[in-house]
């Protein structure tokens, strides 16, 4: 709300008594505003104006939106450059023994030119699934089995989307985008396939190490953009270990981007 304040002389009919008793009308040609009167209203005035000023910058400052972004396509690369379609397993198990890692496509134009300020992925769980890493205490007070699941951004120095999303026997596909956990924006622990509406970190590490603001690069340049998922942790398996087994590309798997403008 907007106050307006305001100081005014009015002349009229008013009595004002004198020293010496008698009643005399005031001239309204003697009535005049003390100039401190107007010295001061002009600085509450002000004042109030510079507060108005400050408060809609504060908003436009603290303006940002959400974006859920849905997914155009998925798949697996495995450790030998193999690609799969629709099937987002990660992991290894005895039908997929290599390594899997798994690729969404998201396309970013309606996040062009923003400034990111948080990221993460909601993936759709499997009852497929079969968790044999152990690590004892993490998260601290459990002892039961985690997976570890990495989210990275792709390299795209190394691969296009059309490469991943349609190619095959790429070589270094697999290490150029997944493999190696430096690639990683953000990871989740799960102990279970299913996990309902966790969401996977994909901002925390952004642009450490030695490589440049991925995602951030990406949105800048919008379009079509691939974020990968992998297993990130097999200490003490069983011989197999994965999760989102039995699955297909899904629109419900969504890569989240939340912006400061």
């Amino acid at each position: 709300m907007i106050c307006i304040l305001s100081t005014a002389t009015q002349p009229g009919n008013s009595v004002v008594p004198s020293r010496d008793g008698a009643n005399h009308s005031p001239k309204a040609s003697h009535t005049h505003i003390n100039k401190d009167t107007m010295k001061n209203t002009k600085s509450i005035v002000g004042a109030i104006t510079a507060v108005i000023m400050l408060s809609g910058a504060s908003g436009a400052l603290a303006a940002g939106s959400t974006y859920n972004l849905t997914n155009l396509a998925s798949g697996n690369w495995n450790n030998q450059n193999v690609r799969t379609s629709n099937l987002y397993l990660i992991g290894f198990n005895a039908q997929h023994p290599n390594e899997q890692a798994a690729y969404f496509e998201f396309d970013l134009t309606p996040v062009q030119g923003k400034t990111i300020s948080s990221a993460n992925m909601l993936i759709i769980g499997s009852t497929d699934y079969h968790i044999s890493d152990v690590w004892t205490g993490h998260p601290a007070g459990t002892t039961e089995n985690q997976f570890k699941v990495g989210i990275s951004p792709q390299n795209v120095g190394s691969d296009s989307v059309s490469q991943i999303v349609t190619g095959n026997n790429i070589a270094n596909l697999y290490h150029d985008q997944s493999g190696n956990s430096q690639n990683d924006n953000g990871y989740g622990w799960v102990t279970t396939g299913l996990h309902p509406g966790q969401r996977f970190d994909a901002w925390t590490y952004e642009g450490r190490g030695t490589r440049g603001p991925r995602l951030q690069d990406a949105v800048n340049a919008g379009g079509l953009f691939v974020m990968f998922a992998s297993d990130r942790f097999d200490n003490g398996n069983d011989g197999q270990n994965y999760i989102w087994g039995s699955t297909s590309f899904t629109t419900a798997n969504q890569l989240q981007i939340i912006t400061s403008n």
